[in-house]
């Protein structure tokens, strides 16, 4: 009898033992999936908040270009319908590569040189093997405007935007 109580005490300790670590493991699953839900929340939320900003600027810096400058006003155009596609097309992806977003950098680049002329710069400076790297979309435009929005741009205070990798192989992006 001795034996048999024994043997049923040690089946309850592992039967709980197992049922500690199941729950153990639901519960960091469960975490995780917070985590990741309110990160992507985050970035949604940093998603709405540029794009009426942007077209906002936008529309003021065509508006001041169409009649004085009409060539460079459809190149603005064409730049901003590209920057709004890409916008449109990654909207629902959470990661994306390197080059893809540096695509839409270069013609918000574009916008961003005819809305500030040379008081605004950018170097890139990214090698070939790490622009299939992936980020999150738009990550980089928001660093762009957020730089933009927190600077004073002027002939005394220039704006220039780096972007490049660091020695640990991050991404870098410096003003």
């Amino acid at each position: 009898n001795a034996a048999s109580l024994y043997n049923v005490g040690i089946t309850i300790a592992i039967y709980e033992s197992i049922y500690f670590f199941v729950q153990a493991k639901k519960v960091s699953i469960e975490s995780e999936k917070l985590k990741r839900e309110n990160t992507q929340s985050q970035l949604d939320t940093l998603r709405n908040q540029i794009n009426p900003h942007f077209l906002f600027n936008s529309l003021n810096t065509l508006s001041s270009i169409i009649h004085e400058e009409p060539d460079l006003a459809v190149d603005f155009v064409q730049k901003l319908s590209k920057v709004y596609r890409y916008i449109l097309e990654i909207r629902d992806k959470d990661l994306i590569s390197l080059n893809e977003e540096l695509t839409c950098v270069e013609a918000y680049k574009f916008l961003l040189g005819i809305r500030f002329g040379d008081n605004f710069s950018y170097t890139l400076e990214v090698p070939e093997d790490k622009m299939q790297d992936f980020l999150a979309p738009l990550s980089l435009q928001i660093l762009m405007e957020n730089a933009i929005k927190h600077n004073i741009i002027s002939k005394k205070k220039p704006l220039h935007i780096k972007i490049s990798i660091s020695e640990d192989g991050n991404l870098l992006v410096q003003n």
